[in-house]
């Protein structure tokens, strides 16, 4: 097996809420497609206009303080984070004080310099990272 096409389809997020989280995502530009609802399995599939795909798993419960897997003392192994790519942090930055998303960290460089990252949390507490590649 050779994986030279590899290519991501989706990215699953828990969530406890379906209504609140979707109404989060559709800010970003994710909508749901109709042929992605699983009700009996507790997912909805939303796609962004560029193709991107996430399905919101809604059998969530709450955790009791913020999010399992980066702010509990003990750290478990799992996703921590989904990172999407953006063309301008500035213009990401201001949009998200407009909307009154709080960003959780930076925006900084990373990479050695190849890219500007900000990270956001949903109302989950799932985490979710923005980059402008800056050089390649």
């Amino acid at each position: 097996m050779r994986f030279d096409t590899l290519r991501l389809d989706h990215i699953g997020i828990r969530v406890t809420d379906l209504a609140i989280a979707e109404a989060f995502y559709a800010k970003l530009g994710f909508l749901r497609d109709p042929e992605e609802y699983a009700p009996e399995a507790k997912a909805c599939g939303l796609v962004h206009p560029t193709g991107l795909r996430i399905h919101l798993i809604y059998n969530g419960v709450p955790a009791e303080v913020g999010n399992v897997l980066l702010d509990a003392p003990i750290k478990r192994p799992g996703y921590t984070h989904a990172a999407f790519i953006v063309e301008s942090m500035d213009e990401l930055v201001a949009w998200l004080a407009r909307e009154e998303i709080e960003i959780t960290e930076g925006p900084v460089t990373m990479g050695h310099g190849r890219r500007s990252v900000c990270f956001i949390r949903d109302p989950d507490r799932n985490v979710l990272e923005f980059n402008e590649i800056l050089a390649h």
